[in-house]
């Protein structure tokens, strides 16, 4: 009877163990203690979801997207020079979108629509809904250049250190805000 019992608890700690070394790494935000920007997105519709002109043109989505960055605006921040956008799959910490440096407070849906700039969502079929987050940094000074492979896991906590010191020392952050989008093959 204790084998019995001894070999169920074994069962049910193998299958804890297994389950959670399954689990997706959860997204960390970087503690940056700046203000929050309202960022707004006509390419995230009313339910939330991301318009499908904004995912990949690769399968497996179904439907195929046009792979269109999606449109951002946000106000002009008081001390910002430039300004970094990212975009973040927080589901499987995959980054889709980076663009460095620009001083424009509005981006056009497709502005970016190379592979190298941009990599519009594909999730795995079946995987449920993915969440993005696209996310505005308000710069003091333009950054180093960051060379990352887009369509590749990253760190977003590293790259919002990397940002936050980028310029001329420390604090090059000034303002960040974000929208969320999701999206479902």
């Amino acid at each position: 009877m204790k084998s019995n019992t001894a070999i169920k608890l074994m069962l049910v700690l193998f299958i804890i163990t297994g389950v959670s070394g399954c689990t997706r790494p959860k997204f960390e935000d970087a503690a940056l203690n700046v203000p929050q920007i309202a960022v707004s997105s006509d390419s995230v519709d009313e339910t939330g979801k991301l318009l499908t002109e904004t995912a990949a043109d690769r399968k497996p989505n179904n439907p195929l997207g046009s792979n269109q960055s999606p449109h951002l605006a946000w106000d002009a921040v008081d001390g910002a020079a430039y300004y970094a956008v990212c975009m973040f799959d927080e589901s499987a910490n995959w980054l889709h979108w980076l663009v460095l440096d620009t001083e424009k407070t509005e981006l056009a849906q497709g502005e970016y629509t190379s592979r190298n700039e941009y990599v519009g969502p594909y999730p795995p079929q079946n995987s449920g809904q993915h969440h993005y987050r696209i996310e505005v940094f308000a710069l003091k000074q333009a950054t180093d250049h960051l060379i990352l492979k887009l369509d590749a896991k990253h760190s977003y906590s590293d790259i919002a250190r990397y940002l936050n010191r980028s310029g001329n020392g420390e604090n090059n952050i000034v303002a960040r805000g974000y929208v969320m989008g999701i999206y479902e093959n």
